[in-house]
């Protein structure tokens, strides 16, 4: 049996394109993490709003596997990038995870949480965003990590002083 070059070709491209897909936490997983995300909200500042802090919570990890949908999401995430760069796939940069996530969760104008930009190893070919969320006028320092591109769409998040990954710092060129 002679296999052309041309058909080697198409199954390594749809084995390229098709990548792992993602699959979405399940609805006890996805409880979890809000409980866990929620706790270390208010554990912050005394003066968090807990209900800000499981709103917030919530609403990251739920509309976070919404963009799991909407991008069409492959794992693991360097397989994501390498589509989005081809022209394969629209979305699902690092920046575009975070941009997505922090406009969203802007419109709902929390009264004692603050929002940051945050980036690693910027203007390098290892660039990584993401988001953090502090206490209301407070700094990224003590923040807890919103990281939705790390995991494939499966919410990572952390303080921000204990991510080993990255040596995160505040972006102000971002909104």
């Amino acid at each position: 049996m002679v296999i052309s070059l041309r058909s080697i070709s198409i199954v390594l491209l749809l084995f390229f394109l098709s990548g792992c897909s993602v699959k979405k936490p399940t609805a006890l997983e996805s409880r979890v993490k809000v409980n866990t995300l929620t706790k270390m909200i208010v554990d912050l500042d005394r003066g968090i709003n807990p209900q800000e802090a499981d709103d917030l919570a919530r609403s990251s990890i739920y509309y976070v596997q919404d963009l799991i949908t909407e991008y069409r999401l492959v794992s693991p995430p360097l397989w994501q990038n390498a589509l989005v760069n081809m022209g394969l796939k629209n979305r699902g940069l690092c920046y575009q995870w975070a941009n997505d996530l922090y406009h969203y969760l802007k419109k709902k104008e929390y009264q004692t949480l603050t929002l940051h930009y945050v980036g690693a190893n910027i203007s390098t070919y290892k660039e990584h965003n993401a988001l953090s969320v502090s206490a209301r006028g407070r700094d990224i320092n003590g923040s807890i990590l919103l990281d939705a591109w790390r995991d494939s769409g499966n919410l990572y998040y952390k303080k921000i002083e204990e991510d080993k990954k990255y040596k995160w710092s505040e972006r102000l060129d971002m909104e």
